[in-house]
């Protein structure tokens, strides 16, 4: 086992037995070049594509989707001129989803709490 200054290193002895194993050869990217695509652009942008053609969604994601649907809803009561109250009531219930939001999203993909006043335009900011 790999001893570094006195005490085993577990992660390197356990990678250096998969190495010896051949663990790295069985991955189907072995030995080819990384495509263009992934070097280029926004490297977020393409961690997201790549999660989503594994099948991977964020749990932020699935908020931000419950977000924009709760939003449409406002709207559409609001143009059916629906009492203040009850969409007053509405838009708490989304402002504690965009806390639980954005506690959990990315810093640069924090959204502000939703107003009244601006709902409309809140929520084209949501699409």
């Amino acid at each position: 086992m790999g001893k570094e200054q006195g005490h085993v290193n577990w992660m390197d002895q356990i990678f250096l037995d998969y190495e010896k194993n051949g663990g790295l050869k069985n991955n189907p990217g072995f030995g080819k070049p990384l495509p263009e695509s992934a070097l280029s652009g926004n490297m977020y942008d393409n961690f997201l594509a790549k999660a989503k053609d594994a099948g991977f969604l964020p749990l932020w994601i699935k908020w931000q989707k419950e977000i924009r649907e709760a939003l449409a809803e406002v709207v559409r009561l609001r143009k059916m001129n629906e009492q203040e109250s009850e969409i007053n009531n509405r838009i708490e219930d989304i402002n504690e989803k965009v806390r639980t939001y954005n506690a959990i999203c990315p810093p640069k993909m924090q959204r502000r709490e939703i107003e009244l006043e601006s709902v409309e335009i809140q929520y084209e900011k949501w699409k």
